[in-house]
């Protein structure tokens, strides 16, 4: 497609005039903002980890298992995700996720004291609602911090942490699980907890530390259209309905890589347990250097590659990144769960988790582009609220359930997740594609809800 002359990109409102904000302590704020989401990745990585242990104490099955990461997070993360959002566009942004990081980390540790099912799952229920506030809070705070011929790479700085941070919560989370077993077999841990329910205690702490940081760092100025009042509800919609074309095609499109990113996060340590044998530990340390090798990898290349075409004069070339390296991602995801062994199956998935990451921060940085700024919080938690209902909430659910009722053995967990992978890849790709013309017609025209 031929290059297209793109004013609007580099200075989404034109008649402001204020220069940005240091860019050192704008790269401050990012790194703050990954660490929040890091602290996140632990939480959900530990229960990950935990599934034979879980399901052996409260007697579950897979489809059971799945409901707490499908359900009980899943569909209360999605709830939480507007009425935090539009807190964040109404108020400042670092209260909103101070006040957050502390609760959800306060709900992590209580996973750790369930005696019950029921327990577990309300446990589950409150960290969901407590981490929808870092996404849409976050990705505001960036477009305040950074002009749009950057905001790319720190877009993708902030959404590296979820595949840094799975990564070593794979590695230290397997650990650390193995070290407890280990340490306390006999004898029993204190105040009668299991291993897994120590390790909760354990990896939400680090949170309580982490909220006062946010809660006293310096709120940036709004800026760029629609920055100095909030929006009323109806003119929220407002900007919704303009939008209306890209906006359905790019939320069912990424909604797509939440289905593969969540499937491959959740029944991956299932999937080596009971296919290849492998242990806790080794599961977290071989999934777990992916993850933070080939996550975070493919984020940042697409956020430097998203600015580099961006510059160049593709207005599109977020969406674009997106759907071709998720494109490649389905053969390399598809085929890696049906390997003879499990390094075969890691060679595969290594370059599946580059390419897999890849959409996530084009799709924040996307969003924000067309959007006014007293908006973006709440469409990006619509946005969240989208893909986290298919994703979370569909996609583990979908595997479980067709392990136990489709399939005939535990192992056939390696036909549900290649059927999955292989199935949404190609639906993506070509819901994005069809996003692009309304899109760029949003960049060029630059639309003000």
């Amino acid at each position: 497609m031929a290059l297209m002359p793109q004013p609007d990109i580099a200075a989404p409102d034109a008649t402001d005039q204020r220069p940005w904000p240091n860019p050192r302590r704008a790269w401050t704020v990012a790194l703050l903002l990954s660490l929040a989401s890091i602290a996140s990745q632990f939480d959900r990585v530990v229960l990950n980890l935990t599934v034979e242990p879980v399901k052996a104490e409260f007697g579950l099955d897979d489809t059971s298992f799945a409901l707490l990461q499908g359900v009980a997070f899943g569909i209360f993360y999605t709830l939480g995700a507007v009425p935090l959002g539009r807190l964040a566009d109404r108020y400042e942004r670092r209260i909103v996720l101070g006040i957050s990081l502390f609760f959800f980390s306060l709900a992590s540790m209580a996973s750790g004291l369930s005696r019950n099912f029921s327990q577990l799952f309300l446990s589950r229920v409150a960290v969901g609602c407590g981490e929808a506030s870092v996404t849409p809070s976050g990705l505001s705070l960036l477009s305040d911090l950074f002009p749009p011929e950057k905001l790319g790479r720190a877009v993708s700085v902030f959404f590296l942490s979820a595949p840094f941070g799975i990564g070593l919560a794979f590695m230290a989370g397997g650990k650390l699980l193995q070290s407890l077993t280990e340490r306390w077999h006999g004898t029993g841990l204190p105040f009668g907890l299991e291993p897994w329910q120590a390790a909760f205690l354990i990896v939400g702490a680090p949170g309580l530390l982490l909220a006062p940081l946010l809660l006293f760092m310096k709120e940036p100025e709004r800026r760029g259209p629609g920055g100095t009042t909030p929006l009323t509800i109806p003119e929220v919609l407002g900007v919704i309905r303009a939008r209306r074309r890209a906006l359905t095609l790019m939320f069912a499109g990424f909604s797509m890589v939440t289905v593969v990113n969540f499937a491959y996060n959740v029944w991956t340590p299932a999937l080596f347990a009971r296919v290849y044998g492998w242990t806790p530990a080794q599961v977290g340390i071989g999934f777990g250097l992916i993850m933070m090798i080939c996550g975070t990898g493919g984020t940042y290349f697409a956020g430097w590659l998203s600015d580099r075409l961006t510059r160049a004069g593709h207005v599109d070339a977020h969406l674009r990144v997106a759907a071709f390296g998720f494109l490649a991602c389905g053969v390399f995801g598809t085929l890696a769960p049906l390997m003879p062994n499990a390094w075969a199956a890691l060679a595969l998935i290594a370059p599946a988790m580059f390419l897999s990451c890849m959409p996530v921060p084009c799709a924040g940085t996307a969003l924000q582009l067309i959007l006014p700024n007293r908006a973006r919080g709440q469409v990006t938690a619509l946005y969240i609220m989208v893909i986290s209902l298919v994703g979370i909430g569909i996609g583990p659910v979908v595997i479980g359930f067709m392990t136990d009722h489709l399939f005939t053995a535990p192992t056939d967990i390696r036909y549900s997740l290649a059927i999955v992978v292989g199935c949404a890849a190609p639906i993506m790709c070509a819901l994005l594609l069809l996003a692009l013309k309304p899109y760029r017609a949003l960049r060029l025209a630059g639309l003000e809800g």
